[in-house]
């Protein structure tokens, strides 16, 4: 077996594009990944082990794939490969959704045709084949795209929803659910879109973009009628007729044609009123003729005005009185009356003037007039009205949403949202218009076509969810869902207002549905299989398309009347065909597929985007809480999967949608090319937790990619460079085991093991931007900043032994398992640097997730450091507010600390001596109280919050906390209470009633994070002033070997010069006579030092400002 590093090439140079253009360094690695067949061995590898069982969610593949997709995938990936590091073995079988109207769309626009006529014109069989074609357009770059991103799929036998062994498993599980009473055919109103000239179900409206902010009419229409009082009225007992006019209010006009009836809610008080003429709000929409308006009460101020003032109640009703009162039709219509196939019609026919009050109790006082307009053929509770009722329906719009007759100004063919206005025109000529308006609300658009959906009274196949709405609540609740909120939120809810699932569609590329019906007895019959068509159809052609048009011929014996039996036309609802992957992909339960789904039954883990809520996660969770009640399946009693995780929308870098037309969409290509797949993966996943929507910003990208990554690639060069020179040996017998080891490599050791266990809960736990951010900042604060900085010097110097072993074998060790833990998240990189690291191996991704050792775990080392790097940082902060560089040496640093183990944890000797080192400080005292040297605390009067509680005494009050003492200040920052005297009167203080700070006395500088109190001692002193200059020539000269590019192990000759009697002493003598001649020597790897009495000339001669005017010259020359 080959690799890309052999063991002679160990520690070979990374790339040094990789940072800035990896895109070259990535396609080799991919090369590597093919050449060597590393996806194959790991499949190998895994065969026989634990099942981690992960579903491809399937795409459709006439699409282009976007940087959302590469989102999804990198989630997916990420997963995958972890848990393959576990141990598991994971089947990544690939799989694409071929059928459905986001295919038919697309073909429609490639021929130019639109709509059913014409697709039936262009010939059906034509059209299929044309979709067949279409799903694979753009399949190569799927393909392509998901390598780049290092996306792991088993392409080679992918699921196929078209193919007929899947069609035949879907068939079969249609068949389970009829035969168990579970699924009915029946004329119900449902979201329909006119142009596709299909019902949607109630899953397709939670798409995302399918509600749009629409401005829509609002009208109150006066409906001319008689109130007939079934009782006595509350003040007016005669039954004769009351003439009124029912304000009745839609935002649908293009409806009223249809109306049959109006509803009133039976136990709501509505009145007949009369409007005042002297009312200041007269409108020209009131009646002239002194006609009485009908409304419901709690409305009427609402929509008339002030009672008393604009109008007057004349008549009061109980919503039941009102039954059975008419009304002139608001439209003569002829033609459009429908068979509702659920009843037969009675009482009041189509053909007469007059219209009825019917009561309806989800009738609402919310809004409008408490008047509801029943137009059945449109509206699901007008449907269903109209059915108790048995009254008959008018459509007068049709399947193609337009007109199918003349009403008034509207003529036939007119698309229903285009006669709004006409049919308002004409209404308010004849007086018939009290109100209207233009609201924004938002309304249904065709999820694929972005049409305006109708609801349409349509006939349709329907599963009965409803019946297994308890067991899917259950399962459910079992479900880890990531985040927590969208199962107990949007999904949860979604379960618990659930409606049957309408799983028709007429429609042609789709799998046919399995049901044959008699053409006599109506009697239907539910195909299972190619075979048991076969056997009742006679024979079949060879090579049977299991679609349209050739499914539609076969006809079979009716088992009841012997007559005649064709299949039904609609198609299924593609949500289905993707919702059945977990037994369709595997044929089930045809052949031997019945033991392969219950190894792969139910999913550990699916991932897709949150629009799945109502898609593709519902349709799993509603087919296998069916399939498991199946005592045959063998199936486990449980969800259909375990984990889903959810990932946000990809935005613009200002939180924008991206669109083509805004021109704001993301081509992956390009920021792959550019920045390279790790870096895209990093930033996508540790940017923001991935059910976040996610800012995608090229430039949080690049500084991903320049603050972690060359982090990472320069701490493995850093290694690397000095290993190769001492051919460090990481098998070595010599290197000294760990508890040998000085503190900061143990302390290393220690942080490598925490941080592997670290990811590994993370991931455990799925959160994989907590996983990213926990090795980001290991590499960068720990390893980089900290611990390769601090420890160079034992890699620079010349001679070898434990101690250089030791720090070798560290590093070493840290940045193999770094990238071990960085292999789900970055598969690249982790490869190229697990190729120089330990070659001979075979690839990082076959290797195990590494175990934490517990013996190398010192919990003490590190919190010790963490608390000196807090201190470090504090320190810092008031070297920074003191004006004093980092070169410059101090005295000391004081260090008070409430908590005792964090005191004690400080006074090791390791941890004063990081701390001393880091700050270039002399000495750390601790102190376990203030004694007031160093520090003293001031009070001022909180007057936001002190202010609203005593008033006018403010200013007095602000005077005596001025005046408060140091042991009054340090209890109210304890939290304590203080009592002063204001205004002769006693008042007590609490904490937030004063505002205490810290100020340092002369000398010192002070800073405190609420846990620690810092000072730092600014005072200098001679030799303090010489050793920060000593250390500033250091910088400078160092600078200069770089310039100069000399290898780090060039030794170099120096002479020097300046004019200044300190910077002279400082690099010039010897310790024991005041300077610090051997430390500059020792860190520049000068072999020579000379001090010049007169400045040297040459081109080799360089000159720096030292600060405050000390100027340093130096003559630098390579050693021979």
């Amino acid at each position: 077996m080959s690799h890309a590093v052999p063991p002679t090439q160990r520690f070979a140079p990374l790339s040094e594009t990789i940072t800035s253009a990896p895109s070259k360094a990535e396609l080799e690695i991919l090369a590597f990944w093919e050449r060597e067949k590393t996806f194959e061995r790991l499949q190998e590898s895994r065969r026989g082990k634990p099942a981690f069982v992960f579903w491809e969610g399937p795409p459709t593949a006439n699409g282009r794939p976007g940087i959302h997709h590469v989102l999804a995938r990198t989630l997916k990936d990420t997963v995958c490969r972890f848990q393959t590091m576990l141990g598991h073995r994971v089947e990544r079988k690939a799989g694409w959704d071929t059928h459905g109207l986001p295919v038919e769309l697309e073909v429609e626009k490639s021929l130019g045709i639109s709509g059913k006529p014409q697709i039936e014109k262009y010939g059906v069989a034509a059209f299929n084949q044309k979709c067949r074609e279409s799903v694979w357009k753009y399949r190569e770059e799927w393909e392509k795209l998901s390598a780049r991103i290092g996306y792991w799929l088993d392409y080679a036998d992918p699921y196929v929803t078209y193919e007929a062994n899947y069609v035949e498993s879907v068939w079969y599980l249609l068949a389970r659910f009829h035969r168990a009473g579970l699924i009915y055919r029946g004329k119900r109103v449902l979201p329909y879109c006119g142009r596709c000239g299909t019902g949607l179900s109630s899953h397709e409206l939670g798409q995302p973009g399918v509600y749009r902010d629409v401005m829509d009419p609002s009208v109150i229409v006066r409906c001319r009628g008689w109130i007939r009082p079934q009782a006595s009225s509350v003040d007016q007992p005669s039954s004769d007729a009351i003439a009124v006019d029912f304000l009745v209010w839609t935002t649908t006009p293009w409806t009223l044609p249809s109306n049959v009836a109006i509803a009133v809610h039976p136990d709501r008080q509505y009145v007949a009123a009369r409007q005042l003429k002297h009312s200041p709000t007269q409108t020209a929409t009131w009646c002239e003729d002194d006609r009485l308006v009908c409304l419901v009460k709690e409305r009427a101020s609402a929509v008339l005005g002030v009672e008393g003032e604009h109008f007057e109640i004349v008549h009061s009703f109980v919503g039941r009185q009102l039954v059975e009162s008419v009304y002139d039709r608001l439209f003569d219509v002829d033609g459009a009356e429908i068979e509702p196939g659920a009843w037969q019609p009675s009482g009041h026919t189509a053909a007469e003037p007059a219209r009825q009050v019917v009561a309806a109790e989800y009738v609402t006082v919310d809004d409008g007039t408490g008047i509801v307009h029943q137009a059945p053929a449109y509206g699901a509770d007008d449907w269903a009205t109209a059915q108790r009722h048995k009254l008959f329906v008018l459509q007068a719009v049709g399947a193609e949403g337009k007109f199918v007759v003349d009403v008034g100004p509207v003529k036939a063919g007119t698309f229903f949202k285009d006669a709004d206005d006409a049919l308002m025109d004409d209404l308010k000529a004849r007086g018939l218009v009290f109100k209207k308006s233009r609201e924004s609300h938002s309304y249904p658009h065709c999820w694929r076509c972005n049409t305006a959906l109708f609801y349409f009274a349509s006939p349709a196949w329907y599963i009965r969810t409803t019946a297994l709405k308890e067991r899917m609540v259950a399962f459910n609740k079992r479900i880890r869902w990531v985040p927590e909120d969208v199962g107990t939120g949007r999904f949860g809810e979604w379960l618990e207002n659930n409606v049957d699932w309408n799983i028709s569609r007429d429609r042609y590329w789709g799998t046919p549905l399995p049901f044959w019906i008699c053409d006599g007895c109506d009697h239907e019959t539910a195909i299972e299989s190619v075979d048991e068509l076969a056997r009742l159809a006679g024979a079949l052609p060879k090579d049977f398309d299991l679609h349209k048009p050739a499914v539609d011929a076969p006809r079979i014996p009716c088992a009841k009347c012997c007559g005649s039996m064709r299949r039904t036309a609609p198609v299924l609802d593609c949500w289905f065909d993707s919702g059945a992957m977990p037994f369709a992909q595997y044929h089930w339960p045809f052949g031997t597929s019945r033991a392969t789904v219950a190894d792969q039954f139910p999913a550990s883990f699916i991932c897709e985007g949150l629009d799945q809520t109502r898609g593709w996660f519902y349709t799993l969770h509603a087919i296998g809480a069916f399939v498991t009640t199946l005592p045959d399946a063998g199936l486990a009693d449980a969800p259909a999967y375990g984990t889903c995780l959810v990932n946000g929308l990809v935005l613009d870098k200002d939180g924008v949608k991206m669109s083509k037309r805004l021109g704001n969409v993301v081509d992956p290509w390009k920021v792959i090319e550019e920045h390279g797949t790790d870096a895209v993966r990093w930033y996508l996943i540790s940017s923001a937790a991935p059910w976040l929507p996610k800012k995608f910003d090229p430039e949080g990208l690049a500084e991903t990619r320049g603050r972690f990554f060359r982090a990472l690639v320069n701490s493995y060069q850093f290694f690397r460079e000095y290993a190769r020179i001492d051919a460090f040996d990481p098998a070595a017998s010599e290197i000294p085991p760990v508890a040998a080891r000085p503190e900061i490599d143990r302390w290393l050791v220690s942080r490598t093991q925490s941080v592997c266990t670290d990811v590994r809960a993370a991931m455990e736990r799925y959160d994989l931007t907590a996983a990213t951010r926990a090795i980001e900042s290991f590499v960068v604060d720990e390893l980089s900043n900290w611990y390769i900085r601090r420890n160079r010097r034992r890699f620079w110097k010349g001679e070898s032994g434990a101690d250089k072993l030791a720090a070798y074998a560290t590093l070493h060790d840290a940045l193999t398992k770094t990238a071990l833990v960085l292999a789900p998240f970055a598969p690249f990189l982790s490869e190229m640097l697990w190729q120089r690291l330990a070659p001979g191996l075979g690839s990082v991704h076959v290797q195990l997730f590494p175990t934490p050792r517990a013996e190398f775990v010192d919990r003490d080392l590190e919190g010790g450091m963490r608390l000196v790097e807090r201190l470090v940082v504090m320190g810092r902060a008031l070297r920074e507010k003191a004006g004093m560089r980092t070169r410059q040496p101090l005295r000391a640093i004081h260090v008070r600390a409430s908590d005792s183990e964090a005191l004690r944890l400080l006074a090791t000797p390791f941890a004063a001596a990081q701390v001393l080192d880091e700050l270039n400080i002399k000495q750390v005292g601790s102190l376990a109280a203030d004694d007031g040297k160093l520090v003293k605390l001031v009070g001022k009067a909180n007057f936001k919050v002190l202010g609203k509680k005593i008033g006018a005494r403010m200013k007095a009050a602000a005077a005596a906390i001025g005046g408060l003492d140091a042991a009054a200040l340090s209890t109210l920052r304890s939290g304590g209470h203080v009592s002063v005297e204001v205004e002769g009167a006693p008042l007590e203080l609490v904490p937030e009633d004063v505002l205490v700070s810290v100020e340092s006395r002369a000398d010192f500088a002070v800073e405190t994070d609420g846990h620690f109190v810092v000072w730092l001692d600014t005072a200098l002193d001679r030799e303090l002033v010489r050793e920060g200059l000593a250390r500033e020539a250091v910088n400078r000269i160092n600078g200069l070997r770089k310039e100069r590019e000399l290898e780090v192990e060039d030794r170099i000759r120096l002479t020097l010069y300046s004019a200044d009697a300190d910077v002279r002493a400082a690099v010039g003598e010897a310790r024991r006579e005041g300077g610090f001649r051997e430390l500059v020597a020792a860190e520049t790897l000068a072999t020579g030092l000379a001090l010049a009495d007169s400045e040297p000339a040459g081109a080799e001669v360089a000159s720096w400002d030292l600060g405050e005017g000390r100027t340093l010259v130096a003559r630098l020359e390579r050693a021979g």
